[in-house]
């Protein structure tokens, strides 16, 4: 090979034009934001539940532990500024906990999976006008 050859080697393997051409990681999130406005849709409709069941005798015992304590209202808030969310105490219950548990799970473990759960969400929103 000679080096003109290995130059023109290079310079394909280094073209950005090339390398969107290959398959791209936001093929799997189209696929997964086209299920999320679909199931939104769903949800919305009634078709679909918005509830969400866990079973785990550890989560359990701990979520209750916090209620009967009186400890729920405090890790609830800390939470809240974990995400960078405006404290509102009152509203902070069992279920907005674990909302804000898996939330800040899925920021801190798949940030990118959250931002194509916000595209669906823009992609729903718009598709309701």
């Amino acid at each position: 090979m000679t080096d003109d050859d290995e130059l023109e080697q290079l310079r394909q393997q280094t073209d950005v034009g090339t390398r969107a051409q290959e398959a791209t990681p936001s093929d799997e999130s189209t696929d997964l934001e086209d299920a999320m406005v679909t199931l939104l849709a769903a949800v919305e409709a009634g078709e679909t539940s918005k509830t969400l069941s866990v079973r785990d005798a550890r989560l359990t015992a701990l979520v209750r532990a916090l209620e009967e304590t009186g400890e729920l209202e405090e890790v609830g808030t800390d939470l809240q500024e974990a995400l960078d969310r405006e404290a509102a105490p009152d509203a902070i219950d069992r279920s907005e906990v674990l909302r804000l548990a898996v939330r800040l799970g899925l920021q801190e473990a798949a940030p990118d999976l959250l931002e194509t759960a916000r595209d669906a969400y823009g992609r729903h929103a718009s598709e309701q006008f």
